[in-house]
């Protein structure tokens, strides 16, 4: 008996130009959600190299134009913290200044025979 439910909702033979391991090739249609892009939402995992829900670890296929299907989940903007400006004290309540950064210079090396 043929049961469609299990099969997977792309066939690895098809001209569909999505990744070797999506899980539209895996798994059926209800096995995962699709999303619009990769995400630290949902992290991939180099073991079975599926990207899962970080609540219920369900697949995610994150290219919905390779596969045909509309997005399901909408990764979050995440934005790093602000870098610190010029005039910003520095952690003893000094104002930082581009001479201060911690950076020092380093001696430059002399090679026998240079000049």
């Amino acid at each position: 008996m043929d049961d469609d439910a299990e099969a997977p909702f792309i066939d690895p033979e098809s001209d569909y130009p999505c990744c070797w391991f999506c899980p539209a090739l895996r798994l059926p249609r209800t096995g995962f959600l699709v999303a619009d892009r990769p995400s630290r939402d949902w992290p991939f995992d180099a073991a079975d190299g599926f990207r899962y829900t970080a609540d219920a670890r369900t697949p995610v296929c994150v290219h919905p134009g390779r596969v045909g299907l509309a997005v399901q989940l909408t990764a979050r903007t995440y934005a790093d913290p602000p870098l610190p400006g010029p005039e910003e004290e520095d952690l003893r309540g000094r104002p930082r200044r581009w001479w201060r950064a911690g950076f020092r210079a380093v001696p430059a090396r002399r090679y026998p025979g240079a000049p």
